[in-house]
């Protein structure tokens, strides 16, 4: 028996997360899903700046000095000082800008991880093909 009819309609499913309200942001989970599934330094670092992308211009310019991001975010020392400034600054955050330190603090902090992750990976791997020669 097949049945039919608008009541059984399948309706528009999406696997992008459902976040309740119009914005920009990505969830944090799929923020750290990419970070996590980054192959290269490289990868790691254009999500950082993709990341930094979805802030709008009032959004940073409201943030403490010492919480601006830098103005280009070039290499993987970039994005480490850039999570070493925001952990140190969110220890002593100010209530009106502590949402938006944390979301770049955790975001910068896990990146920088990665990063060493890799660099160790990538230190390794050469470290070995040395040995082999």
């Amino acid at each position: 028996m097949r049945m039919t009819g608008p009541s059984f309609a399948r309706p528009n499913v999406t696997i992008h997360s459902f976040q309740g309200h119009a914005s920009p942001h990505m969830t944090g989970t799929t923020w750290q899903h990419r970070l996590d599934a980054a192959h290269g330094v490289e990868e790691v670092v254009a999500a950082a700046r993709d990341f930094l992308a979805v802030f709008g211009p009032l959004e940073l310019a409201a943030l403490p000095e010492g919480c601006r991001p830098p103005v280009k975010i070039i290499d993987a020392e970039d994005v480490s000082s850039y999570a070493f400034e925001l952990v140190r600054f969110e220890c002593a955050e100010r209530a009106e800008t502590a949402q938006i330190v944390h979301k770049l603090a955790r975001f910068f902090s896990h990146a920088s991880m990665r990063l060493a992750q890799l660099t160790a990976r990538d230190s390794g791997a050469s470290d070995d093909s040395r040995q082999s020669a």
